[in-house]
């Protein structure tokens, strides 16, 4: 006997965090490099030669990497169920793409302590915006974190 399938309805879709693992598992996949390569382009915005001094590489070698993650990432293996996650629900958010798996992924990798800008006034980070990694933004990178630190920096340097 056939049961007619109500569209949806037994597919219950999962916790966030259940499906948002599978980039973890998918940067653990590519290799140690290749990942930091990616994710340091992706998250970071940073550029081939700062890559290629922090894990002492070739500027070539880097792109060869970026090149060879990107093309993993796009086999239907991954990319059906990425898809399924970003495309499949209406109140898809961005920024919650990060879950708590990949946050430690990129704490052991130490990812964020090689390519995270600092502010060069307090050594804290600076805030990259989603928009940053996805649509450079004009002109001279920040070096401040905000207004006050960069006049602190600017009375330093004239006394």
């Amino acid at each position: 006997m056939m049961h007619e399938r109500v569209s949806g309805s037994r597919y219950f879709d999962g916790p966030r965090t259940d499906r948002t693992t599978l980039l973890a598992q998918t940067f653990r996949s590519l290799g140690k490099e290749t990942a930091i390569v990616f994710m340091a382009v992706v998250l970071y915005n940073a550029p081939v030669e700062l890559i290629a001094e922090k894990l002492e590489m070739q500027p070539t070698h880097v792109v060869r990497r970026f090149k060879h993650a990107v093309s993993a990432l796009r086999h239907p293996s991954r990319s059906m169920a990425l898809r399924d996650y970003a495309f499949g629900s209406e109140d898809f958010d961005r920024t919650r793409l990060i879950d708590g798996d990949l946050r430690a992924l990129i704490r052991e990798w130490r990812v964020a302590a090689m390519f995270e800008p600092i502010c060069e006034q307090c050594k804290r980070p600076l805030d990259i915006p989603w928009v940053a990694a996805l649509q450079p933004r004009p002109g001279r990178p920040r070096r401040y974190c905000s207004n006050a630190c960069r006049q602190k920096a600017y009375r330093t340097r004239r006394q």
